[in-house]
């Protein structure tokens, strides 16, 4: 009897931005168990990818490792897999840097194991029937899609299936993953059977674990390390010698009979679809399995829908790309500007991945400081003019007002008049760079900005009578368009009883190192108006609420009274107020010469790693007030100065 066939592979990701130590834990736990007790079982092979981020973090910090993998590659026993270095999601980049992110990753697999891959892991699974020319293209014989996939395609599970896009054609493994094809996580050995339980003989079985499910799977076992776990499992499967041999996906080809053809539908993996539904309630609710079938397929680019965070990430990583495109003449500068784009693409940042991606702070951060820096590098010395322009840059049908400036970034939304994007040149950092709130109770998340304003009794910042985040701001002409613009609403408040008009006009004014919003809040009724007029403050300053540090001072030559920054808190009659990264040169500092009193409170969100919810630290919200007596048929001004210093 013919034997049949089995395909081991790992996958193995952590984002950019991600702390020290969970690099290093999940180091101890997933990569080093699992390739140390493969290497102790010769006959037992396996494909293995690993991206860019994580090549390099293990070339500065385990050299060790990268010796075993080559040796391990040498003798045949391992066949490393490419694909796009910073792990991108591929559907949302361009065809240009998916080409220079996965030659990017095939140089370095290159020139440090000696030999070029030949196949491609497609992160998360994100597929799009476009993407088959372009690893066609890439260099690419073959690449990976989970059972599912093959499924919804109509293709058999027992081989590969050949598919193609304008012409071009890339061979695909159907794969049973540890994640996805089991009601629980099963090791190496178990996984097998019970796919040849479920499905029969195949004559190819390929089963991929990606690194994270080594924890579970050594938790569940009870065993002292994970690397027991794995050398019983590698073990029992050189046991099974003689129903099955393992191979890899290249040994595999050359022998293969002719392949069918297939046709794949957009889809991603079966977490990223979950999490992506732009209906808020049913993507929260829903199981790990037994999917309703609207969630299945479709395009991964959906996952832009579910957090605004998401969107404008993708939309400033579009822009950027816009701009390293026309950088001419300075090949070297524009190569440095291509890999700060392409690290800027890491996958995880775009939507709440496994280990927590998006929802974490550091990972936004690093995507932003790596935009930034490209931003940064396209802009040549004495070509480089501040100002302000029109554009539609997150694809709603409207333009946004940006600024850009020689030491800053300003974006301003005409809804609600908001500032939602403050890049700092000199830290790299998007000060408006905080996660919104909700979006698991079925209701949309409410972004957090900055500039929130909202009408309240006087006295007080709780029972909000009036707000004018959804309303709608038309643009005012200006005398100085190129650093200034202005924005205009009439919104309504709910004071005893009656609903009252109000008009608001704001009008932004940058200034280098600052930007000023001067409010003109008029009320055009016959009886006079008393309320609390009050703006909120999203800020980012740093990743670490304990490296966060707050102060302010009445500006009467006082000494400035610090406010601990961890906790909710007030205070009243200040003039200014700073808020600082404790390890960085520069402050933000909000400053108003009428005396305002403030509410502060750190933002935290209870993230999913893994099945196990963490409180993580998104940044600062900082609501600023003031008691306002507005006469009838009149009007009254304040301005807030937010400065960025040295």
């Amino acid at each position: 009897m013919q034997k049949s066939h089995v395909i081991i592979g790992a996958y193995n990701h952590v984002p950019e931005g991600a702390e020290e130590s969970f690099f290093e834990e999940t180091y101890q736990i997933c990569w080093r168990p699992f390739l140390s007790s493969l290497y102790r079982f010769p006959e037992v092979v396996a494909a293995l990818h690993y991206s860019g981020s994580v090549l390099r973090w293990l070339e500065a910090r385990h050299p060790e490792f990268l010796m075993l993998l080559e040796e391990m590659a040498a003798r045949k026993q391992i066949e490393l897999l490419g694909g796009g270095f910073f792990a991108p999601l591929l559907p949302l980049v361009a065809g240009s840097d998916r080409l220079g992110q996965i030659e990017l990753l095939t140089t370095y697999i290159r020139k440090a194991f000696g030999r070029r891959p030949r196949g491609s892991w497609i992160q998360e699974y994100a597929w799009e029937p476009g993407l088959a020319s372009a690893l066609q293209t890439c260099g690419f014989d073959y690449t990976f899609l989970p059972e599912r996939h093959f499924r919804l395609a109509g293709a058999g599970l027992g081989l590969p299936s050949v598919t193609e896009d304008q012409g071009r054609s890339v061979t695909v493994f159907p794969v049973f993953d540890a994640l996805e094809s089991f009601e629980s996580l099963l090791p190496p050995d178990q996984a097998i059977e019970r796919v040849r339980e479920r499905e029969g003989e195949l004559p190819l079985v390929t089963v991929f674990y990606p690194d994270r499910a080594a924890r579970g799977l050594w938790e569940a076992s009870g065993l002292e390390s994970p690397d027991v776990l794995f050398e019983r499992s590698f073990a029992a499967i050189q046991r099974e010698g003689l129903p099955y041999e393992t191979t890899t996906p290249g040994r595999f080809l050359k022998t293969s009979r002719r392949l069918a053809r297939a046709y794949f539908p957009g889809c991603a993996s079966e977490l990223l679809m979950r999490r992506s539904l732009p209906d808020l309630a049913a993507a929260c609710a829903g199981e790990a399995r037994g999917l309703e079938p609207s969630s299945d397929s479709g395009s991964p680019r959906r996952l832009l829908l579910r957090y605004e965070e998401s969107m404008d990430l993708y939309a400033k990583m579009q822009y950027v790309r816009l701009l390293v495109g026309q950088l001419r003449g300075d090949k070297s500068r524009k190569k440095t500007a291509q890999e700060e784009l392409w690290k800027g693409q890491c996958g995880e940042a775009y939507w709440h991945g496994p280990s927590g991606g998006l929802l974490r702070l550091p990972v936004r951060a690093s995507a932003y400081a790596a935009l930034i820096e490209a931003e940064k590098t396209t802009r040549q010395r004495g070509s480089f003019s501040p100002g302000v322009i029109f554009a539609d840059i997150d694809f709603d049908g409207e333009k946004e007002i940006l600024y850009q400036g020689g030491d800053y970034n300003a974006y301003v939304h005409l809804r609600g008049g908001l500032l939602f994007e403050l890049d700092s040149l000199k830290t790299r950092r998007n000060y408006a760079n905080v996660l919104a709130d909700g979006g698991c109770d079925g209701k949309p998340p409410r972004a957090r900005r900055c500039f929130h304003d909202r009408v309240c009794a006087q006295g007080g910042f709780e029972g909000q009578a009036g707000g004018f985040l959804d309303e709608h701001y038309s643009l005012a002409g200006s005398e100085k368009p190129a650093h200034l613009a202005v924005l205009v609403c009439e919104g309504k408040a709910l004071l005893g009883g009656r609903e009252r008009s109000l008009v608001v006009r704001k009008a932004f004014a940058f200034k280098k190192g600052s930007l000023s919003l001067e409010y003109e809040i008029s009320n055009p009724e016959a009886e006079p108006l008393a309320i609390r007029f009050a703006t909120e403050l999203n800020l980012a300053a740093g990743t670490d609420a304990s490296r966060v540090g707050l102060s302010g001072d009445s500006g009467a030559g006082q000494e400035p009274v610090a406010f601990e920054s961890g906790i909710k808190g007030k205070g009243s009659g200040l003039k200014s107020l700073r808020l600082e990264n404790l390890d960085d040169e520069e402050k933000l500092e909000l400053r108003c010469e009428r005396p305002f009193e403030f509410v502060h409170e750190p933002v935290y969100r209870s993230v999913d790693v893994d099945g196990v919810a963490h409180a993580m630290y998104q940044g600062s919200s900082v609501s600023l007030g003031w008691d306002l007596d507005i006469p009838a048929s009149s009007s009254t001004r304040l301005a807030v100065v937010l400065g960025l210093k040295a």
